[in-house]
């Protein structure tokens, strides 16, 4: 675990700390796992999380903050945000004052333990998506489905990570993934495929505009293709996508000058792991929390930063966890300070392997501070 880093390039010197780690869940019971900070009005925030382990027999909870995340209660077991949120689907802060969630996968999937596994061999053509909004203050506004026209292939196995950005009058933009029959290898690599939709009538429906073939140069790319998409927009205009590639294989990005129209050959970031989430700070400092570690081994969960707020440059990763965890990690800016939700649990491994006391959610809050002077 690193306390505190100073990073230097020719956009300014960045100082990195960690002030604290908070525990905000713990189960001396069940192994808790895959955390996800949304943010509501004022001080009150909403975290959904997983409980069991992963594969076997899950839930999806969620707990409840007034105070900014001093203090937690689990909601009631009828709340919406019990319903299969997650830190997987998408999440995407509207204009309107609104919060969209986009479920992980298509309703003819079924939930995560309505079909087989694994999930990228269940194939459905023409599929229908599940997006509810919530109010500020956390009520269910609306449950509805929507449906991408224009979609290349047949059919195909769809999952969504990341978010959702309105551009305005309507506009909304996501990825998702998707993997089409034959995708997987002889070696048992799968051949996932990120690609981009638009909606102008406020997401009611998208269109497919764009995607990130599974290949570089003609040929198959990493184990898994490219995945678990995050997506933010600079303040030029240009976007910016970062992928995972694999369980232990760097993380590559791409760019678009077009507003997704077209988009850049993708190119590694240097640091492996999954799950990426993007933030861009409010000193314009870009910021990826992630993590990885072979499985049954300790994770090392992190966040990477670009000082020149565009991606051009990933600083080595700053390390403020390695232990048991998931590796998936959630991410908030608040007062100047950036927290990174993760999990410290035997998620691939039985409690008493690791001789752990509890499982527990945390967060790690940094303090990310920019010094353009030379």
């Amino acid at each position: 675990m690193l306390r505190k880093a100073i990073y230097e390039s020719e956009a300014g010197t960045l100082s990195v700390e960690l002030e604290r780690v908070d525990l905000l869940v713990k189960s001396e019971e069940e192994i808790v796992n895959f955390p996800r900070i949304v943010e509501l009005e004022g001080q009150k925030l909403i975290l959904p999380y997983g409980r069991g382990r992963h594969g076997g027999d899950e839930s999806r909870l969620s707990a409840f903050s007034e105070d900014e995340g001093r203090t937690w209660t689990n909601c009631p077991k009828d709340s919406p945000w019990n319903d299969n949120v997650q830190t997987s689907g998408i999440l995407g802060y509207l204009q309107d004052e609104t919060i969209a969630y986009i479920d992980v996968f298509p309703l003819e999937m079924g939930d995560w333990k309505g079909f087989k596994s694994p999930w990228y061999r269940n194939y459905v053509a023409d599929p229908s998506w599940r997006l509810r909004r919530f109010s500020k203050t956390g009520d269910l506004l609306e449950d509805a489905t929507f449906h991408v026209s224009g979609l290349p292939w047949k059919e195909a196995a769809y999952y969504c990570y990341g978010d959702l950005l309105d551009f305005g009058d309507g506009e909304l933009f996501t990825a998702l993934g998707a993997q089409v029959p034959g995708g997987e290898s002889e070696t048992g690599s799968i051949r996932i495929t990120t690609f981009f939709v638009r909606s102008r009538d406020n997401g009611k429906s998208f269109t497919y505009v764009a995607h990130i073939p599974p290949e570089l140069d003609g040929e198959p790319f990493g184990p898994e293709g490219f995945n678990e998409p995050t997506l933010a927009r600079l303040p030029d205009g240009e976007l910016i996508c970062v992928m995972r590639t694999g369980g232990y294989s760097p993380l590559y990005q791409v760019r678009s000058s077009d507003n997704g129209n077209t988009w850049s050959v993708p190119v590694s970031t240097g640091w492996p792991a999954a799950k990426p989430a993007l933030r861009l700070l409010s000193n314009g400092v870009l910021a990826c929390s992630s993590g990885r570690g072979s499985y049954g081994h300790p994770q090392v969960t992190h966040a990477m930063f670009s000082i020149d707020g565009r991606g051009e440059k990933w600083e080595t990763p700053f390390i403020f966890h390695t232990g048991p965890g998931c590796s998936y990690t959630s991410n908030m800016e608040r007062d100047g300070l950036f927290y990174v939700a993760f999990s410290d649990s035997s998620f691939t491994r039985p409690q008493d392997s690791y001789d752990m006391p509890y499982q527990s959610i945390k967060w790690a809050v940094l303090r990310v501070e920019k010094d353009e002077s030379k």
